[in-house]
Parts: C-alpha cells; structure tokens; sequence
C-alpha cells in the first residue's frame, strides 16, 4: 500500500522533500495525512541508500536509543558520549551492537536522545560520513530534516513498539541496513519498511 501511495506522489510530480509537502501532496490524493512522516522516512531513505552504501562501515556511525534497553536488567554504564553496552542479553542492542562490530563498524552510540546525537556529530572529525539512527518516527523525522541541511547522508529505522522504556525494533532489518554495499545483502530490505 505505502509503495503505492509513494509510486502515485511520484506520478503526480509531488514536492517529496519535506512532510509538510508530503502531507499536502496526500490530502489532494485522499489519503491519510497521517502516512506523511513514514513515506518521508521512507523517501529519504532511498534518497540516501547509494550513499550509505558506499561508504565503509568505518565511515558509519549507528544511533540506537536507549529505551530499546531492558528497563530492569540492562547493565550498560552512561558515559559522555551514551550507554556503553555490556552485552549482558537482556535486550537486542547486545545482537546489534555484535554485528556490528563484527561487520567493522567503530562509531555505535546509544544514546538517551536527540541532543546527545547532534553533540556527538559535532566532534565527528572525518571528512565523510553517514548516519543510521534507530528511533521513533518524529524523532527520526526531525533527525532526518536536520541532517539533509547539513547534506549528511543517512539511513533511519523505525521503532517496532515505541514509547519511552522497552521498546522493540525489528532486528532482521537493522541488520540488513548494516550490511548494505558489504556484500552481505541476503537478508536486506533496506528501506524501513520492515519488510526483510
């Protein structure tokens, strides 16, 4: 349904570069506003899928946030720069976080918020770079928006079960966006439609 809605905006020549286009383009459709700040994840994801992939895992840094922590057993430890991880098991940021690093990624942040993202960018000393961020659809979007200012490429993820403590992402899918231009494609959908 979602791909058919964007193939329509697409048709219809629709301004896709913010929600607010986005929103006005699906109220002339007849379609529910509401949709307009997945399909601009959705949009900006593919927008920024070359570039994301092109880039060396080194060259990537993960956000995860912190209510995908298990509320009561998480061990992690806050430092200045997030939660540092002990993989204790208790919830999926351990699984991630493995594959990750086992794939060469160097730059995983969990992080208690948006704040601490854009602190963390701003110390980034490299060149070139792209971000993946997992999080609920207004944080992503308002990520995503400030991101595209800066021409930052970048991937989001959206929460599978939101709210502020013990929320659930779909595993299967970070790690098809982990592995994307790695030539570990098998499982990736790649476009946050949580479909893997």
């Amino acid at each position: 349904m979602i791909d058919r809605i964007i193939s329509k905006l697409i048709s219809m020549g629709a301004d896709l570069s913010s929600r607010n286009a986005i929103k006005g383009a699906l109220r002339i459709l007849g379609e529910d506003e509401g949709l307009a700040d997945y399909i601009y994840i959705l949009i900006k994801n593919r927008v920024h899928r070359k570039d994301w992939a092109e880039l060396p895992p080194d060259k990537r840094l993960i956000f995860l946030p912190q209510c995908l922590r298990n509320s009561k057993n998480c061990q992690a430890e806050l430092t200045e720069k997030g939660y540092v991880c002990k993989k204790c098991g208790s919830c999926d940021i351990a699984e991630i976080v493995e594959t990750a690093e086992n794939l060469g990624y160097k730059h995983i942040y969990i992080v208690p918020g948006g704040s601490m993202v854009y602190r963390i960018l701003k110390s980034i000393d490299m060149d070139s770079f792209a971000c993946l961020g997992v999080a609920c659809i207004p944080e992503l979007c308002e990520a995503s928006e400030r991101l595209s200012l800066k021409n930052i490429p970048h991937q989001c993820v959206p929460l599978r079960k939101t709210g502020c403590v013990d929320t659930e992402v779909d595993v299967k899918e970070v790690k098809a966006f982990l592995r994307a231009g790695l030539g570990h494609e098998k499982e990736e959908s790649g476009d946050g439609s949580g479909k893997a």
